[in-house]
Formats: C-alpha cells, sequence, structure tokens
C-alpha cells in the first residue's frame, strides 16, 4: 500500500470522526423536518424537531447536513435551519420577554424620574413661597419693632406730660388755696370797712343833733 493511500485514509478517518462528533442544534425555526435526500421535496424521516433540539453530524455535502436525531432516525436537513449555538425559540422569547421587562423598567424609571422632578419643582416653588413669606414675616417683625420703640417713645411723653400735668395741679391747689386765703382776708377787710362807716354813721347821727341844740341855745342867749 502506498503511502498517499495511507495518508489519504487517515485524513477520511479524521474527518469522518470529526464530523461524527459535531453537534448542531435547530435553529429559531420553530419546526424543522429532517429528509431522505438533498432537497426538502423529498420524504420526511422526521417532522416536528423543535428549535434547540441537538442534532449529530454524519455528514455534509452541498449545503445540506446528514444528521441523526435524538430518536436515533438519520436524514438530511438544510444549514440554513441549524445553529452552532443552542439558541431556541423558548430563549429568544425570553429574551424578548426579558428585553419588554427592561422597556417596562425604563419606563417605570422614567415615570419615576418625572414624578421626582415634578416633587423637585414643587418643593422648589414650596422653598420660594416660604422664602416669600419669612420676607414678609421679617418685614412685620421689623414693623411691630419700630411700632414698639414708638410706643415706647409715647409711653415716655405720657410719663413727663402726667408728671407735669401732676405739678400743674399741685400749682393750681396752691393757687386756689391762696385765692381763699386772700379772699377771707379781704372779707375781713371789708368787714372792718363796713363797721367802722357804720360807728361812725351812728357817732355822726348822735353828734349833729347836740350839735344843733347847742348852736340854737347859743343864739337865743345873745
Amino acid at each position: 500500500m502506498s503511502k498517499k493511500r495511507i495518508t489519504g485514509l487517515i485524513v477520511g478517518l479524521l474527518l469522518s470522526a470529526t464530523a461524527h462528533s459535531a453537534t448542531v442544534y435547530i435553529s429559531d425555526i420553530q419546526f424543522v423536518a429532517i429528509r431522505e435526500g438533498l432537497d426538502n421535496n423529498t420524504r420526511a424521516v422526521e417532522r416536528g424537531l423543535k428549535s434547540g433540539t441537538p442534532l449529530e453530524v454524519l455528514e455534509q455535502s452541498e449545503g445540506y447536513t446528514k444528521v441523526r436525531t435524538p430518536n436515533g432516525n438519520e436524514g438530511w436537513v438544510a444549514d440554513y435551519f441549524l445553529s452552532d449555538n443552542i439558541i431556541t425559540r423558548d430563549q429568544l422569547d425570553a429574551m424578548q420577554t426579558e428585553l419588554d421587562k427592561s422597556a417596562a423598567s425604563r419606563e417605570e424609571i422614567a415615570k419615576s424620574l418625572s414624578l421626582s422632578q415634578g416633587k423637585v419643582q414643587e418643593l422648589n416653588n414650596l422653598n420660594n413661597t416660604l422664602k416669600e413669606e419669612n420676607n414678609t414675616l421679617k418685614q412685620q417683625l421689623q414693623e411691630a419693632v419700630n411700632l414698639t420703640k414708638k410706643a415706647q417713645v409715647i409711653v415716655s411723653q405720657n410719663n413727663d406730660a402726667s408728671y407735669q400735668l401732676e405739678s400743674l395741679k399741685q400749682q393750681a391747689d396752691a393757687a386756689i388755696a391762696q385765692s381763699e386765703k386772700l379772699q377771707d382776708t379781704t372779707q375781713q377787710q371789708w368787714f372792718v370797712i363796713g363797721a367802722a362807716t357804720l360807728f361812725g354813721g351812728l357817732l355822726l347821727g348822735t353828734l349833729l343833733p347836740m350839735l344843733r341844740r347847742k348852736k340854737n341855745n347859743s343864739g337865743s342867749w345873745g
């Protein structure tokens, strides 16, 4: 046996062993049929293989692969139905579900963010309102302080006025007392004058007749 034939046999055995050890999977097509020949029109050996079903590779030719199913059936299937990775429809659905959940989560996060922004805006508005009210209260407090100072000045002035009024009252009382004293003195003086006048009148009333009699007597004697 020549060396070329021996080498060819070894390469063939290696390729055969490699082909038998390889495994492929039905791709994301929902259902696939295994057929007798290299044509989708040939008789189906086994139908309804779901995506993700593992298939043992037996041979490859012209875009088709001869495989053995888990049930032991052998047949050909187009390469575009196969995948080297186990990507199943269920996995795709699960991935789609996760994507949908992620999208929903993003929407929820966006809504929460929008609500949070709204709350922040409300808090900012409330803070501004409180600042305005605080400024108003400060102004009112300052006005109250000013009024208190004015009231204190007025009270102080009233105290001074009350003192002055009391002093004037005392002076008026003293003046009234002095006036009454003077009035009593004046009345006494007028009483004395009146009494003296009355006494003088009585005296004159007594002396004048006597003087007239004496004059008459003197005239008759002459």
